[in-house]
């Protein structure tokens, strides 16, 4: 009978595309790391050892309920492939914490953006983080996905409009996303390359002093909440469909891009006044 790690590199193939399936196998490592999990066999897990996994992590590492409930998706779907496979008989029973509620929405206003834009001015040694907000605000392209920028992924198609070229994405699929002249401008300000200004650690250092001068220290204010940010605008400024949203950010299905879409008090309020005609 095989371990809990060595089951999901096996299927590791089949559960996970892209880049999800460097980030899973890498929870699921740091799964296999904890107590005897190491050898102890798939099939003979309880709530309770899972449970005291997720109170380690949380207390060693400090992670959100969040972070600690995407380590509890990949567990339960690498136990749901074993059940499948018919190499266990059930999913343990485990139970998490759901996540606190957060009266403010998941998204940049326009004015929070120009705010975050003006903190990263010409003089900030993170400057080239400006120009990282703007196109994922514009694009909703993920970090890591931004970071591939470079001159000869960039196309031009019949009509002289711009894409970014996508070869593999985090599902596995590759996506072209159009480049509007305010992205343009940032990529060339980045000289083609962000990858080359990139440091991890001072980007979080200094995205977490930004967020607390700027953004009210909210945790929910995190990079990831630009591509939130361009779903919404897009669904509530100008109407776009679900469904042309999710092939701008590269879902696979119209259930993921509806978790992206807030509603804008705005829109709503737009929508009320129209139900008195």
């Amino acid at each position: 009978m095989p371990t809990f790690l060595q089951f999901a590199q096996a299927e590791a193939q089949r559960l996970w595309h892209g880049q999800h399936l460097k980030r899973s196998l890498s929870k699921a490592a740091t799964f296999a790391a904890f107590g005897d999990f190491q050898t102890r066999e798939i099939s003979d897990y309880k709530p309770s050892h899972i449970h005291a996994f997720f109170d380690d992590i949380q207390a060693s590492r400090s992670l959100s309920d969040s972070t600690v409930n995407r380590y509890a998706a990949m567990i339960t779907k690498v136990f749901k492939q074993a059940v499948e496979g018919e190499l266990v008989t059930h999913i343990p029973k485990f139970t998490w914490r759901e996540e606190e509620e957060t009266t403010r929405p998941l998204y940049y206003t326009k004015e929070q953006l120009a705010q975050m834009c003006a903190y990263y001015d010409d003089g900030h040694p993170q400057w080239w983080m400006r120009h990282m907000i703007i196109i994922g605000a514009q694009t909703g392209m993920r970090r890591g996905e931004i970071l591939k920028i470079t001159r000869n992924l960039i196309t031009n198609d019949a009509d002289g409009g711009l894409w970014m070229h996508l070869t593999k994405t985090k599902n596995g699929s590759e996506r072209f996303v159009p480049l509007n002249p305010k992205v343009m401008k940032s990529i060339e300000a980045l000289g083609y390359n962000l990858a080359k200004h990139w440091d991890e650690h001072s980007f979080y250092r200094s995205w977490d002093v930004m967020r607390g001068k700027v953004l009210g220290n909210h945790k929910g204010y995190v990079f990831h909440t630009l591509r939130h940010t361009a779903a919404t605008r897009l669904a509530n400024e100008y109407k776009a469909n679900t469904a042309v949203i999710g092939m701008l950010l590269g879902h696979r299905s119209d259930k993921t891009t509806r978790k992206y879409i807030k509603a804008q008090p705005s829109a709503l309020q737009q929508l009320a006044s129209q139900l008195q005609h």
